[in-house]
């Protein structure tokens, strides 16, 4: 179990919407993970004191779910707790006590197993029009890492290696339109080395060290790669190399890694490389 650095506090606010959803989904039975960017801060920043470029107060849970009726069952408790306010334009979206925070704490509810249609995807009702790909959501689930908040709140949060392969599916999925997920991705692949990896690196993923010339950020990139890849089932990782092989995409994703802060584009598509080949690696 991981826990929060004394020096790097989550956000009280946060904390009380970990705890809302943390409560009901518990109560319903239901299997859940924090996933996004809130994730990403919560073990990058707030567990291994890795700041990131971009903050952000969403709070994006995944729910391991059997039909939609669950899905409305939880969120009409969320709802009927008087904590929550729904989104007027979308029903996975809510804000928490918007009369104090207007809308600077949203909270995200992505179901995901029995709602799925064929290959991974999920169809928002009524109407089915919003479609959603959820591949790699049930093996983060499999692999999620609790993190110890204090006062007794422990949340189950995704793995950095899983939520490297989530970013990368979500900027394939809305690439054109945003590409905060492809700065995420490159935070990701930059500092994964110092994310408790640093020994692992001396020892048994020796050979990575060794294959980048002892240049540590590569080496991270490469076990991180590793890491995503042995924690995929054989369909959902064939799924993400296939993102990865199409050239106009990965042209794509390193200017969406690099555009917001100017970094090197060699830079980012050589960490991508060392990403895609640690993938390719089924055993150390």
């Amino acid at each position: 179990m991981y826990t929060i650095r004394a020096d790097k506090p989550v956000n009280p606010v946060i904390l009380e919407i970990l705890a809302s959803v943390r409560t009901l989904a518990q109560r319903l039975g239901y299997s859940y993970l924090l996933i996004g960017a809130s994730a990403r801060d919560m073990l990058m920043n707030h567990v291994f004191g890795i700041e990131s470029r971009r903050a952000t107060h969403d709070v994006d849970f995944a729910v391991a779910l059997a039909n939609w009726d669950s899905f409305y069952l939880l969120r009409n408790a969320l709802l009927e707790s008087g904590d929550f306010a729904p989104s007027e334009s979308r029903s996975h979206l809510l804000y928490y006590r918007p009369g104090k925070h207007d809308k600077a704490f949203p909270l995200d509810l992505i179901p995901f197993g029995g709602v799925e249609q064929d290959a991974h995807q999920i169809a928002w009702p009524p109407d089915m029009s919003v479609v959603m790909n959820v591949t790699g959501y049930a093996e983060a689930l499999a692999s999620a890492l609790e993190v110890d908040l204090g006062h007794g709140l422990v949340v189950p949060v995704v793995s950095i290696p899983a939520l490297a392969v989530l970013k990368l599916l979500a900027w394939n999925d809305r690439g054109l339109q945003d590409n905060k997920d492809a700065q995420d991705l490159f935070f990701l692949l930059q500092h994964y080395h110092e994310a408790g990896n640093h020994e692992r690196l001396y020892d048994d993923a020796y050979v990575l060290l060794e294959h980048s010339e002892f240049d540590l950020v590569a080496a991270g990139a490469a076990l991180l790669g590793y890491d995503a890849g042995i924690g995929l089932n054989m369909d959902s990782r064939d799924y993400l190399l296939a993102v990865l092989a199409d050239p106009r995409k990965r042209d794509r994703i390193i200017v969406h890694m690099t555009r917001p802060t100017g970094a090197d584009t060699e830079t980012a598509a050589a960490l991508l490389s060392e990403f895609e080949r640690g993938l390719h690696i089924k055993q150390l």
